[in-house]
């Protein structure tokens, strides 16, 4: 049987091979971009628990000293900003003031992650915290005695473009990621 074959036809196979090695490369590089992002977004809500957390400690810890209220004003704490370590107040009797200046000091250790720490090339590094982080505290908010405002900032992965009032941690510019606390602290003297 003799099989005559067209010259049109040569080579179709080999063609049809290429546009499928296309097709599957195109899905394998939106499929590593959809992980990209998925991972993203996993650090971005991570960061955002750990700053609701670290919010939230430091507001209990104002509740807990409301005659060192006013000690807590205007803080802005992170990036080891408080360089020298106060009195702990657990092991020897401190004014409220001095509660309130070792509040801020522990509550800047855990901004800045060092609870956790990794060393790598003989340099250890905290680990814990969040990213550029900033930590505020404003007392008696929007002129009401007592109301506290507990703000922290870190540095996030995209432009939020946030232009409000809120001043914490405005050295980051536009990836500035804000998450706010209010409360009202009873017994709160000035």
């Amino acid at each position: 049987m003799n099989s005559v074959r067209d010259p049109k036809v040569r080579g179709v196979a080999l063609i049809e091979i290429l546009i499928s090695l296309l097709i599957l490369s195109v899905g394998v590089i939106g499929l590593s971009n959809v992980q990209i992002n998925a991972k993203r977004v996993a650090q971005e809500a991570l960061q955002r628990t750990k700053a609701a957390s670290i919010a939230s400690d430091m507001l209990e810890r104002i509740r807990a000293n409301p005659t060192g209220f006013a000690a807590y004003q205007g803080a802005e704490v992170g990036r080891a900003s408080i360089a020298d370590e106060p009195a702990n107040c657990r092991s020897v009797a401190c004014a409220p003031a001095e509660v309130a200046a070792r509040d801020l000091w522990e509550w800047q250790h855990a901004l800045d992650g060092a609870g956790e720490t990794r060393v790598a090339d003989d340099v250890t590094r905290q680990v814990g915290g969040l990213y550029l982080p900033y930590g505020c505290v404003v007392t008696d908010f929007a002129g009401q005695a007592g109301r506290v405002q507990v703000t922290v900032a870190w540095e996030g992965f995209r432009d939020l473009g946030y232009t409000g009032g809120n001043t914490c941690g405005a050295v980051l510019g536009l990836k500035r990621q804000l998450l706010s606390f209010e409360s009202y602290v009873a017994g709160a003297r000035q």
